[in-house]
């Protein structure tokens, strides 16, 4: 008897999408990060390391229906509400059922587009520090994120 040794087929992926992990989301033209305070500002900005790294790092929590959940150090949630974007207290459990709090990670080839489940708005970056969603996708860089 002859055992067959079978590799182990190793994937790697840089950026987001990566399912129950620690990640950071920057925006493709401007450089900025997402960010969010704690008292659930959400903006644009430059990441430091060890400064404020709660505010631009984010848990990529898959919800085990395509869609992910972001929350921050601070323990809150990315929020969709139409163009507002904001962060507030999680729903309970992995597979909550807050679709504003939900967002499908899209890859395009310039970078994931970050869709809201309840809304289908596109996160977008005004280039000033300024974060909302929009009700189309321009397929511009302002909406890409890596």
């Amino acid at each position: 008897m002859v055992a067959a040794a079978v590799p182990a087929l190793l994937v790697a992926t840089s950026g987001a999408a990566s399912a129950d992990g620690w990640i950071t989301w920057k925006n493709v033209k401007s450089g900025y990060y997402l960010t969010a305070n704690s008292s659930g500002t959400v903006k644009g900005d430059w990441a430091m390391p060890g400064v404020n790294e709660d505010d631009y790092q984010w848990y990529d929590q898959s919800n085990g229906d395509t869609s992910y959940t972001e929350y921050n150090g601070h323990g809150m949630c990315l929020v969709g509400y139409y163009r507002q974007v904001y962060t507030e207290n999680c729903s309970k459990g992995r597979d909550q059922s807050n679709w504003w709090q939900r967002w499908y990670e899209i890859s395009t080839n310039s970078g994931w587009k970050l869709k809201n489940r309840q809304t289908g708005w596109i996160l977008d970056d005004e280039g000033h520090g300024g974060i909302y969603a929009n009700s189309g996708d321009y397929n511009n860089s302002n909406q890409r994120w890596k």
